[in-house]
């Protein structure tokens, strides 16, 4: 397998002033004599124009990306992610370092790129893919895959000013889809569309990618990365942090951003029971996510310090809002949590079959008989699921509450 992109030690800087720019003749006038006021003074005349910083965007960047990969691109907003894109597309170019790119590369990072207002969809057809490196010849022989799979057929002869930003990206992506190229770059424009469409788009990315074209993805659906690509690359203020299987990247992503985790430590309850630990694990002890066909175990570490009947652990799923989605409830007389002392575990099996992809918080509670609670704080952790399968989830998305059966077991 051949490398297809390579950097090394590629740095990009950019220079912020807080000078805006000059827009009439008296200010660019005004401000050229106090240059050359500064200039005859010399050293006795103080400088008093404002600092200007410079911005590294990327720094020292290494990294390489073998023909035919499908790599996600991660990082949070800032790490640099649409800078090396813009380098790869030979929009800008570096400030230092070697970028080599072999082929035909197609990029669609911003909507509408490339377009003219005026002109019609017809007509920004034949001009954008004459910008992405197409002939005149094979425009027109892929034109009506382009424009049906655009789904702009009654829109043609329209001035594309008159185009939604859905019907721009339609387009847009339409068109370097059908370039045929060695590389596609993708940045985050199929968050525009409407479901259907990314459905479509992934679709022909992955008949692209089986056709040989590598694809650089960037989104911030981690979902859709699991389900396109086999490699990843991790960025963080503007340097490569990790590269390698996406898994293995998005997992480093997750552990350095999530705001919680898979486990909950502490020390909470009160003088009969105490709580250490609540976490979430599967078999890949490694992931800090699951897919909706993994079996998930909640488990649950306390200590008994006083015996006590019939007092009530149980756990609910709520989505981001707040909103209980489902939950489960177990009494010590239905099952032998608290018949002596000591430290003990409980453990929940939860099928992922019931969540549809998207996030979620799996919260700890447990309630003496009188219904008041031992627990002073919210103990909860981050349930995040993704899909890899075509199952039909049965958690709502609505804050109907689903009662998630009895799946506990002691240890």
């Amino acid at each position: 397998m051949s490398i297809i992109v390579e950097c090394l030690r590629v740095s990009k800087k950019y220079t912020l002033s807080p000078v805006q720019g000059y827009t009439t003749l008296v200010e660019t006038l005004t401000h050229r004599w106090r240059r050359a006021t500064k200039a005859l003074c010399g050293k006795h005349s103080k400088d008093t124009s404002p600092p200007i910083n410079e911005l590294w965007a990327l720094k020292d960047c290494d990294l390489q990306i073998m023909t035919g990969d499908r790599v996600g691109l991660l990082g949070r907003n800032g790490a640099g992610k649409s800078t090396l894109l813009k380098l790869l597309s030979r929009i800008t170019i570096p400030t230092s370092g070697f970028i080599k790119v072999h082929g035909r590369v197609a990029s669609l990072l911003e909507v509408g790129t490339g377009f003219h207002l005026e002109l019609t969809g017809r007509e920004n057809i034949f001009l954008n893919g004459a910008i992405l490196g197409m002939t005149k010849k094979e425009i027109a022989r892929k034109f009506d895959e382009i424009a049906a799979f655009a789904e702009i057929e009654n829109f043609l002869d329209v001035p594309v000013k008159r185009f939604s930003s859905g019907m721009y990206m339609r387009l847009g992506f339409a068109i370097a889809a059908h370039v045929d190229p060695d590389l596609l770059i993708v940045d985050e424009v199929l968050a525009v569309g409407d479901i259907s469409f990314q459905a479509k788009c992934l679709k022909k990315l992955n008949h692209l990618s089986a056709c040989g074209t590598t694809i650089l993805f960037v989104s911030h659906d981690a979902g859709a990365i699991l389900n396109l690509c086999n490699k990843g690359i991790l960025l963080e203020k503007g340097a490569v942090q990790a590269q390698g299987g996406v898994q293995e990247c998005l997992n480093i992503y997750m552990q350095k951003y999530r705001s919680q985790n898979l486990c909950w430590q502490g020390n909470d309850g009160n003088a009969q029971i105490r709580f250490y630990r609540l976490a979430l694990q599967n078999n890949d002890l490694r992931r800090q996510f699951f897919y909706n066909d993994d079996q998930i175990q909640v488990v649950i570490d306390y200590e008994i310090l006083q015996i006590c009947d019939n007092f009530i652990i149980g756990l609910e799923i709520r989505n981001l809002n707040g909103q209980i989605l489902a939950n489960s409830h177990i009494q010590e007389n239905e099952i032998a949590f608290a018949t002596s002392l000591g430290i003990k575990q409980a453990i929940f099996n939860l099928n992922g079959h019931y969540f549809h992809p998207g996030e979620y918080t799996v919260h700890l509670s447990c309630l003496l008989p009188s219904h008041s609670s031992v627990i002073s704080n919210d103990i909860c952790v981050k349930l995040v699921v993704y899909s890899q399968t075509t199952t039909n989830p049965l958690l709502p998305n609505s804050p109907t509450t689903l009662s998630l059966g009895n799946g506990w077991q002691s240890k």
